[in-house]
């Protein structure tokens, strides 16, 4: 637990409400991993493209693009100034691919992946549950 106040609690001391205890990082990534998942894309309807296009905009998607730093790469290795400098010419590319997410319910598993660490709250008696921690996620 790299952020936690007690170097003793390690993720496998979590418990899940199966009872059952976690064995290792790996175990707890792919269960956050399942639950995370949403459900299979659907076909999206006509008022589903529509919803979809009044909520993804291109000024939003600007806004969204200018609140990252310049200088820090995604998980897939894209520095946000790339986005930002060329945005005329590359932001359209993102808006549909916002919009056809939005409008099937679906979003690509790539984007699902997170790192999480788990930080011990403080005032606890034990930690052996869930609720004894916060989730941090790191990109």
């Amino acid at each position: 637990m790299a952020l936690s106040r007690d170097p003793n609690n390690r993720l496998g001391s979590l418990v899940a409400p199966s009872r059952r205890r976690a064995q290792s990082e790996e175990e707890t990534s792919v269960a956050i991993e399942r639950e995370a998942a949403p459900a299979a894309a659907r076909l999206a309807k006509r008022l589903d493209w529509r919803v979809a296009a009044k909520v993804v905009t291109y000024g939003r998607v600007v806004w969204a693009i200018d609140s990252f730093a310049p200088c820090r790469p995604g998980m897939d290795g894209i520095f946000p100034a790339l986005l930002q400098v060329g945005r005329e010419v590359l932001i359209p590319y993102p808006l549909k691919i916002f919009c056809a997410c939005l409008a099937t319910g679906y979003v690509p598993a790539i984007w699902r992946q997170v790192k999480a660490v788990f930080i011990s709250k403080p005032g606890r008696d034990s930690y052996g549950g869930p609720k004894d921690f916060r989730p941090i996620s790191l990109a």
